[in-house]
């Protein structure tokens, strides 16, 4: 007999007079480390985002044509460095090990260039985050991309809002 649970994956419910297999446990071990294996993958790939995007909004926010544009691209770092330190934790703490990633830097030339990219970007990063946080039931994981991803549509929207306003 099957169940749903949010994020609506079946999961065999055992009752008192039926105790599963040695088949059906390995399927829901081997279920469950191929979930994993997707949250560490995505966690990797979460860091590789947030480290180019430190990167890029440091850079970015030199560029700045007045206070409120470099506001708006400095909280957008700050949450950037958050997200990626809980990144790294969680794949610690998941993986039992530090992990390894590959750093990339975005090319841009002008301000409203850059900005016009972070927008982008951070509307790619919210999708990507919203497809991370359904790979799993787990409260922990999901927080972490839960904030991020709400952080990220949160970004987007100060960027449409500056980019709108450069003269």
């Amino acid at each position: 007999m099957y169940y749903y649970t949010y994020p609506y994956w079946p999961q065999l419910q055992y009752t008192t007079s039926y105790a599963p297999t040695n088949v059906e446990r390995s399927i829901d071990l081997n279920r469950a480390m191929g979930i994993q294996e997707k949250v560490l993958d995505a966690l990797i790939e979460g860091m590789e985002g947030e480290s180019e995007a430190i990167d890029f909004y440091t850079r970015l926010s030199a560029m700045a044509p007045n206070n409120e544009a470099k506001e708006a691209v400095i909280h957008a770092l700050e949450d950037e460095k958050r997200h990626l330190d809980s990144f790294m934790n969680l794949y610690k703490r998941l993986a039992g090990n530090n992990p390894s990633y590959k750093k990339r830097r975005k090319r841009f030339s002008t301000f409203k260039e850059g900005i016009k990219l972070a927008y982008q970007d951070e509307l790619e990063a919210y999708e990507k985050y919203r497809d991370d946080y359904l790979l799993t039931s787990d409260a922990s994981v999901r927080d972490v991309f839960f904030l991020a991803m709400t952080d990220e549509i949160e970004h987007a929207t100060r960027f449409a809002f500056v980019y709108q306003n450069l003269v």
